[in-house]
């Protein structure tokens, strides 16, 4: 009966309760809503349910955000971005840190982008595997979910090209059901967000040439040089 008494008494609104939660009100109206909340059974139980609402929120924000990191490789500064379901971003072409985030900010609408180097430690040991040669193979999920289906298909082929061997670009499209779309497989490849890790620098020209890559090919020689590629250099390729 008392509980039931309270209970009508209390004339908190939802609306209160979520400013008193979130600080938003004055350092008076805070101790009489501590007070009325430590002494009401109702208001007490909302407060509950509401703090642990937000903390599964905030967890599940934590799990689905974009994490980032940036550090020194052979091309320079290398930034890599990681979402919860695997390497994202690869890219050593941005002006800086912001300018990275405003990329992952809009390609990920939405999801908060967190600099967050221990997320990203196992892919910079990796790359530092790779640039010293102590590494053939990654390892590390990637995650291309975000990607058109035809990209998506390209690129999943492009990552089971082994360490060290080339092919055409018409010999990947043959790989994936589409022989007459060498062009469209070569602009998927240019378009790659997850350079090195998946290998687009393994697909060159039928002609003999290295051919394209984003950038420009001096890094994709690189790369090779690092394979023990360099039989594939020409003076035109």
């Amino acid at each position: 009966m008392t509980q039931r008494v309270e209970e009508r008494a209390c004339a908190v609104s939802e609306r209160e309760l979520h400013a008193f939660l979130d600080g938003e009100v004055s350092d008076v109206e805070a101790v009489d809503l501590a007070e009325h909340v430590a002494g009401c059974t109702r208001c007490r139980a909302r407060a509950v349910a509401e703090r642990r609402t937000r903390s599964a929120l905030a967890a599940l924000d934590a799990e689905q955000a974009v994490r980032w990191h940036r550090f020194r490789s052979p091309f320079g500064t290398l930034y890599t971005a990681r979402t919860a379901r695997g390497l994202a971003r690869v890219s050593w072409q941005q002006p800086d840190p912001e300018a990275f985030e405003a990329a992952l900010a809009q390609r990920f609408p939405g999801l908060p982008v967190l600099r967050d180097r221990v997320a990203l430690e196992p892919v910079e040991d990796e790359m530092s595997r790779y640039f010293d040669r102590e590494l053939e193979r990654f390892t590390v999920d990637v995650d291309l979910s975000d990607l058109g289906d035809f990209q998506r298909s390209v690129l999943q082929a492009a990552a089971r090209i082994p360490f060290g061997e080339v092919i055409p670009y018409a010999e990947l499209a043959r790989r994936i059901d589409r022989p007459r779309a060498a062009r469209a497989v070569g602009n998927a490849l240019g378009a790659n967000p997850v350079a090195i890790v998946v290998p687009c620098h393994r697909i060159v020209a039928s002609n003999g040439t290295l051919g394209g890559y984003t950038g420009g090919v001096e890094y994709k020689r690189r790369l090779l040089d690092v394979e023990g590629r360099r039989d594939l250099f020409s003076e035109g390729g």
